[in-house]
């Protein structure tokens, strides 16, 4: 008879670096401010420019941004001109999702890129440079697969290529602005006492 040992494995976490857990905290917030001040823009410009969109009878307003981000998912019966809360609000939420996943990934990139300490305008160029290669990939991939266009046309065409832009630039001066704080305060910390 055979004795067949097993072989038992041990799974040992390692806690994540004290870096690695300021990076996160720093991209999620630099990620959230960012968000909040793209969808101020888009809506701000949707109302503004009034234009028509893809669906008849509907113009851009306020709520059309988040109504088009809901639409995508939800069918072009949530796309109003006018305000209605589950679109508007499921539109903000997934607006805000996609923020602070792309925001991670993005001040990931920086910081790989520039370091821990980053020069804030180098920051502010990549940050922007990202932000408009999230808006190329979004055309290909994401707005193309709708057959009516709800998202794209919820404002003008253009101010998606700014927003981005805008989206992008705050991300990467947020963050660098907080991450240059922070080494600061580590390195204040690990003076000696005088």
């Amino acid at each position: 008879m055979e004795a067949h040992a097993q072989r038992e494995v041990r799974w040992h976490s390692r806690p994540a670096s004290l870096a690695t857990t300021k990076v996160l905290q720093v991209g999620a917030f630099a990620a959230i401010a960012a968000g909040f001040i793209m969808a101020a823009w888009q809506m701000v410009v949707a109302a503004i420019a009034q234009n028509t969109t893809v669906v008849p009878g509907i113009h851009q307003t306020l709520w059309t941004p988040p109504e088009g981000i809901w639409s995508v998912v939800f069918g072009v019966h949530h796309f109003h001109g006018s305000f209605h809360f589950v679109p508007v609000f499921g539109g903000i939420v997934a607006h805000m999702g996609n923020s602070v996943i792309l925001g991670l990934i993005g001040v990931a990139l920086l910081t790989a890129l520039l370091g821990l300490r980053p020069n804030l305008v180098a920051a502010a160029v990549l940050g922007a440079a990202y932000g408009i290669v999230v808006q190329a990939i979004l055309i290909s991939w994401i707005i193309n697969t709708q057959k009516i266009q709800t998202l794209y046309s919820s404002t003008p065409h253009w101010s998606w290529w700014v927003g981005h832009g805008i989206f992008g630039m705050t991300l990467g001066l947020l963050a660098g602005v907080l991450l240059r704080r922070n080494k600061a305060k580590q390195a204040k910390a690990s003076l000696p006492p005088t």
